[in-house]
């Protein structure tokens, strides 16, 4: 009977063996495909700045091409909702701001994403500060741009990246500490607003401090403060709006990159390490610095924290400004 049995049993294990092999098939290693990297703001900007600084370092230590996907508008909301809308696969990361992640939602209106339930945020990459700039025609200091707006309420317009952007909000937190009213004018990006200051279509802007020396030292602009709690390292020279005639005044940027909600935590401590990895590089340390950026990273943790604390700052800030936003 046991050699009825044997050959049967063999016969079995054979057949079953190939079906066992093929219910497991070989992961695809990850990534194996160029990735996208959505940002909310035209080129020539910071944001798009930073994002190709990083990017391409990261690419090289991903070995992909990772494509720099820039949707300008809407205050970088359309580029959060791309990315919170988009496959939770890894291959679309956004270049988080504060405008949609943190001031947007305290602003009253109706969003399509939820800036803490649609993402997981992977890594803080850089801080900065904006520098208040003027046409060159319209004041020489702080103090006489304040005497001015008073004497002319309604009068003084000044240029955005969008309405609820980092920007914007200076200007209006500007507005309420000087005791000043002056008028928004919104555009697409940050590489509208210095052609459109230059052209006298408007008064004034806050804008990243690099992109505007070569301008404000030919003489097509000049920087009247900026909005740091000190001084700039690459513009000493150029005072912080606190000391020259609005005390206490201070909003600082931020950069982070983030993926959708449901990513594999396999990819984002993946893409972390790389990311932490790439802005410690001398050479990237180095350009974000002259381009006015403080490199910073953090964990994924860290940067959740500091959407849910940045969210309760602008929250308690709203209050003084927002009569002015609405």
């Amino acid at each position: 009977m046991l050699r009825r049995i044997y050959p049967t049993a063999l016969i079995l294990l054979v057949l079953l063996l190939p079906i066992e092999a093929q219910s497991a098939p070989a992961e695809i290693p990850y990534p194996s495909r160029p990735l996208r990297f959505v940002v909310g703001f035209t080129p020539g900007g910071a944001s798009d700045t930073v994002a190709r600084v990083v990017s391409q370092r990261l690419g090289e230590r991903l070995s992909q091409q990772i494509v720099i996907d820039n949707r300008g508008g809407a205050g970088g909301n359309i580029a959060t909702e791309i990315v919170a809308r988009s496959a939770p696969d890894g291959y679309t990361l956004l270049l988080g701001t504060p405008g949609p992640l943190t001031i947007t939602p305290n602003l009253g209106k109706k969003m399509a994403f939820d800036p803490e339930r649609d993402f997981r945020p992977i890594s803080l990459v850089a801080s900065t500060m904006a520098v208040l700039l003027v046409h060159p025609q319209v004041a020489t200091t702080v103090r006489e741009l304040v005497a001015i707006a008073k004497a002319r309420p309604g009068q003084l317009n000044y240029a955005s990246s969008g309405q609820g952007t980092s920007n914007h909000l200076a200007a209006e937190l500007f507005n309420t500490m000087a005791g000043v009213r002056m008028v928004h004018v919104p555009y697409k990006g940050a590489g509208q607003n210095l052609p459109a200051l230059m052209s006298g279509e408007v008064q004034l802007t806050f804008g990243p401090i690099v992109p505007a020396l070569p301008m404000v030292r030919s003489g097509k602009l000049r920087a009247l403060g900026v909005t740091g709690s000190r001084r700039s390292p690459g513009a000493p020279e150029i005072p912080t709006i606190a000391e020259s005639g609005v005390p206490g005044y201070q909003i600082d940027s931020w950069y982070g990159t983030l993926l959708p909600a449901g990513s594999p935590a396999a990819i984002v401590e993946r893409l972390h390490r790389e990311i932490v990895a790439v802005v410690a590089l001398p050479e990237v340390n180095e350009r974000l610095t002259r381009e006015g950026a403080d490199p910073v990273t953090s964990t994924p943790d860290g940067f959740s924290r500091h959407i849910r604390t940045e969210l309760a700052k602008w929250k308690k800030l709203m209050e003084v400004i927002k009569p002015a936003t609405s």
